[in-house]
């Protein structure tokens, strides 16, 4: 790979990052309650990406190209997904905000994270959101064959490039997640945490919606 062709994939991947979707608002949502969590979630998504740009240089665009119900699959199963997180991310919110408002001052910010459950679980989000992502899945097996040199392994040069994403796209998610925990302890004001909240589950229930419909279009 040229140092021009580097570049060029380095700045799909910047553009690629900076771009709200899913991803962002999973982030969001988990930093607003504690920033480990949304650390947790990014490095969940990072493997998911590692893992799409792997199978990218294995060829597994040919096989999407031969048997397009597998994108349809995954477009309905990562739409499904993200309405699953939306509402229950909702659900759990509302049930905060209806307790005593003595408690709910202690709870908007703890309760969360005890209803988000484990860190482990946290992983495991994050990982199938970006996983079940169908347009980062078929963006990096549309892209990633034109920067890999010919002659080469693909295999290696997928595991590499996806690295490479996934690192600027770690990168960015931790400015992401430290801003939003930092604003949340100037705020200081649970009704905040708790709108904000409520605002990152609409987006990925919306997100959600508008990924299932465009799988059938």
């Amino acid at each position: 790979m040229t140092w021009a062709s580097f570049c060029a994939y380095l700045g799909v991947c910047v553009m690629v990052t900076l771009s709200p979707g899913p991803d962002t608002f999973l982030v969001l949502r988990y930093s607003l309650v504690r920033q480990l969590h949304g650390i947790v979630a990014a490095l969940g998504m990072m493997v998911a990406i590692f893992a799409w740009a792997t199978l990218a240089g294995a060829g597994a665009a040919s096989v999407i190209q031969r048997y397009p119900i597998v994108e349809t699959i995954i477009a309905i199963l990562g739409g499904l997904y993200l309405v699953y997180l939306g509402v229950t991310g909702f659900l759990k919110s509302r049930a905060v905000a209806k307790a005593d408002s003595a408690i709910a001052r202690t709870e908007t910010r703890e309760g969360p994270r005890q209803a988000d459950h484990s860190l482990g679980k946290t992983f495991i989000s994050g990982m199938l959101s970006a996983a079940l992502n169908p347009k980062l899945g078929l963006l990096f097996l549309a892209m990633m064959p034109s920067f890999i040199p010919k002659d080469s392994n693909t295999f290696l040069w997928g595991m590499g490039l996806g690295a490479i994403f996934a690192s600027v796209g770690f990168l960015y998610m931790l400015i992401l997640s430290t801003a939003a925990s930092k604003a949340m302890h100037w705020f200081k004001r649970p009704e905040i945490a708790l709108r904000l909240e409520w605002t990152a589950c609409a987006a990925l229930f919306l997100m959600g919606l508008g990924v299932i419909i465009s799988a059938f279009k």
